[in-house]
């Protein structure tokens, strides 16, 4: 496998740099830098392996944009090969100590100095290549409501969570140190899963269980199943939310931008969910819904 990273150098207007930003996160960029010396300019990093799909993903994405903002100029992408440890050292520059939440202070796995406030619980983290550094605003999102919901329950030692995609292993990471009885993880991605591994040694974790096994093959339901991705991918796997879920039992998705709300109450709703909490985040949204009767 390659170690080689690139950077993406993208044109674009002042209206719509957010917009692409935020495009770029939801697809699962992890690095997105604004040029210092060239405001029109995004720097975006991925790796080898990445890049080919992340410049096809924004070529589909480019007309929809010019439609609703005329004055941006056709795509222009210049990708620039960097060292893996050019990359590396860019990197650890903005990824840095801070609190996720009022509980929860992130700390990457290289930083051995500073300290861990009085009454936050560590999170050691180093993404490599998995989705869920705990910046993006999806995944403050997510650990904001699993925070609330499981110190607010009051059979927390007996709940069993689900963490879909669970990237960088943090949701799940998170959901164990609040004290839940069982917590799974599962990704499509190897490379993902090995990450997770990693992260939860780095935190002296052993009690998660970390997988490739697809949703469909789980037998058992789950109290609380988190599921941080793209719409269309909830869409896919809504039924299998549904089976999952025993009546009182909460699932919260995220990695969902505030404007598709609507598209996706209209395939979760009819499962048998009910809404009971919306948040959002710059552009971006979660919600918890709670299971009723089957539908």
């Amino acid at each position: 496998m390659s170690n080689a990273w690139y950077e993406l150098r993208i044109q674009v207007t002042p209206e719509t740099k957010e917009s692409i930003t935020d495009y770029l996160f939801g697809i699962g960029v992890e690095a997105v830098n604004e040029s210092l010396t060239q405001p029109s300019l995004l720097q975006v990093y991925v790796s080898a392996e990445a890049r080919d799909n992340v410049i096809q993903q924004l070529k589909d994405f480019w007309p929809s944009l010019v439609q609703q903002h005329p004055t941006l100029s056709s795509l222009s992408i210049n990708a620039v090969e960097i060292p893996d440890e050019n990359w590396a050292e860019e990197y650890k520059k903005y990824y840095t100590a801070q609190p996720l939440t009022d509980l929860f202070f992130l700390r990457p796995e290289w930083d051995k100095t500073t300290p861990i406030p009085n009454g936050m619980i560590p999170v050691v983290m180093d993404p490599g290549q998995a989705f869920g550094t705990g910046l993006h605003p999806s995944t403050k999102l997510c650990l904001k409501t699993i925070q609330s919901q499981i110190l607010e329950s009051t059979q927390r030692e007996k709940l069993k969570c689900l963490d879909v995609g669970t990237g960088t292993g943090i949701l799940a990471l998170a959901a164990y140190h609040l004290g839940t009885e069982r917590v799974v993880g599962i990704d499509n991605d190897p490379i993902a899963i090995e990450v997770a591994k990693q992260n939860m040694i780095l935190n002296g974790v052993q009690g998660i269980q970390l997988s490739t096994q697809d949703i469909k093959s789980l037998k058992t339901q789950f109290d609380f199943v988190i599921s941080n991705i793209l719409l269309e991918t909830h869409r896919e796997l809504s039924r299998e939310y549904a089976r999952l879920i025993p009546q009182g039992g909460l699932l919260l998705l995220s990695g969902l931008l505030g404007y598709q709300k609507l598209e996706l109450f209209s395939f979760i709703l009819p499962l048998g969910f009910s809404v009971l909490e919306c948040k959002n985040y710059q552009e971006w949204a979660s919600f918890l819904f709670v299971r009723r009767d089957k539908p």
